[in-house]
């Protein structure tokens, strides 16, 4: 995942391709930084470790950070309860079900539901 570097001002970004606030967000990122990162959730697939390090960073939890209106949601998951380790393992396996993508500065890390959140890291 997001390794810690040097200077914070390099900016990744863990986005989904097709999402159209990613693009957006990615431009937003190229006129605060040179260094901008990008990362697919389905090519650059994390560990539960790594997973767990980037939602501390965003204080939130596997679940938070689902679409809980895409079919696959609806279908397999809506109404079903886990534990936080099932939750993660749901979030590594089904990266398309991510909600937005997720901008990581420093130590700090924004999930980007607008694009001009990327202002916020």
């Amino acid at each position: 995942m997001h390794k810690k570097s040097t200077h914070s001002s390099g900016i990744s970004i863990y986005y989904n391709p097709d999402c159209s606030k990613a693009k957006k967000a990615m431009a937003y990122a190229r006129s605060l930084s040179r260094d901008v990162f990008t990362l697919e959730y389905s090519k650059a697939r994390q560990t539960a470790t790594q997973w767990r390090e980037l939602l501390d960073q965003l204080s939130l939890r596997p679940k938070d950070i689902l679409d809980k209106s895409k079919e696959y949601y609806q279908q397999n998951i809506r109404g079903r309860e886990f534990q936080d380790e099932d939750w993660l393992n749901v979030l590594i396996n089904n990266p398309g079900l991510i909600r937005s993508p997720i901008a990581v500065r420093g130590d700090r890390a924004v999930m980007l539901d607008n694009p001009t959140d990327i202002y916020k890291v």
